[in-house]
């Protein structure tokens, strides 16, 4: 799989997770697949909403990698298991 932003590519889904990559992220109205921990790191942030966007000063401006390697992204989720303690 790609990186949306860069287009560093990562062999497989749990390598991805291992090394941080985020799933997917928003550009306004507009959401993107995967980012690798460098372009997150440099241009993402959370929103008020708890989801991953684009910060303020690159909305807009970047050209997607996404659109180029779309055949290559897979699904990458993550789960979260909360325990409650009774």
């Amino acid at each position: 799989m790609y990186c949306s932003i860069c287009g560093t590519e990562i062999e497989s889904i749990d390598d991805a997770i291992d090394a941080g990559w985020l799933p997917s992220f928003w550009d306004g109205e507009k959401e993107h697949e995967v980012a690798c921990p460098t372009c997150s790191e440099t241009v993402i942030q959370a929103g008020e909403d708890g989801e991953y966007e684009v910060k303020p000063e690159y909305r807009g401006k970047i050209v997607y990698q996404d659109i180029e390697h779309k055949d290559q992204h897979y699904v990458m989720g993550i789960a979260v298991l909360t325990v409650s303690q009774n």
